[in-house]
């Protein structure tokens, strides 16, 4: 059943079904990099929105939200404000996010070690860099440097979030891992360290010294980018 809400001021399914299926062959062909991001917007609104243009309402979303990848980061509340866009077509919006996180999830828990940041890089920032409140990530690791368990162990505010070590540390333990990622998100956009953020890593690497873990990175995440303090490099 076509939502309530469905875009009121699209073309008839008649007069689009012929541009439809031209972005779905576009997309067969030549994958997502054939499609303009409105365009895969587009399209991806067509399977919960049949009967009705969905380019204006794309458009709209792009434009009120700034990106693709933006449009995917909002909540269910947030996306459902957009004129012509229901509750359908919104879950259908997170749930290819989750699907997203879901499938980068499986990559990390099955790669054979955790030996450098690119290897987890897209993994924390679709879990926590678009968060628009600060929140701290553990991740935790065996002797082989493969995936035990991973939490987010404290949430703050917009510009900041509480380091408490023993909340980082206490699941490490129970997990009994011998290494430790930390990671925690700037949602203003900028991976920059603090003198806080350096501070905070010397202490968790030495307090995790004493009970024999091994802090192996701490780092700072956006949607668009991430710091690994142990290197000062960006991945």
């Amino acid at each position: 059943m076509v939502e309530k809400d469905a875009y009121r001021k699209g073309i008839d399914d008649s007069q689009g079904s012929g541009h439809r299926q031209r972005l779905r062959e576009r997309f067969q062909t030549s994958g997502h990099r054939a499609l303009a991001d409105y365009e895969f917007l587009e399209l991806l609104l067509t399977y919960s929105i049949p009967r009705k243009d969905t380019k204006p309402l794309a458009k709209e979303l792009m434009k009120e939200f700034g990106s693709f990848s933006a449009v995917l980061d909002q909540s269910q509340e947030k996306l459902t404000s957009i004129d012509g866009l229901g509750s359908r077509s919104a879950s259908l919006i997170r749930l290819v996010r989750s699907a997203m996180h879901k499938y980068l999830e499986e990559q990390v828990e099955n790669r054979p070690t955790i030996s450098k940041p690119e290897d987890i890089a897209s993994f924390v920032r679709i879990h926590i860099g678009s968060n628009d409140r600060e929140c701290v990530m553990l991740i935790c690791l065996n002797d082989a440097n493969k995936l035990l368990h991973h939490e987010i162990v404290n949430e703050g505010s917009i510009r900041r979030t509480p380091f408490y070590p023993r909340d980082i540390l206490k699941p490490a333990i129970l997990h009994n891992a011998t290494g430790v990622i930390i990671v925690h998100n700037h949602p203003s956009g900028e991976a920059i360290p603090s003198e806080a953020d350096h501070g905070m890593t010397s202490k968790l690497e030495s307090l995790a010294g004493e009970l024999d873990i091994r802090l192996i990175d701490h780092l700072i995440t956006t949607p668009k980018q991430t710091l690994s303090l142990k290197t000062g490099r960006l991945v």
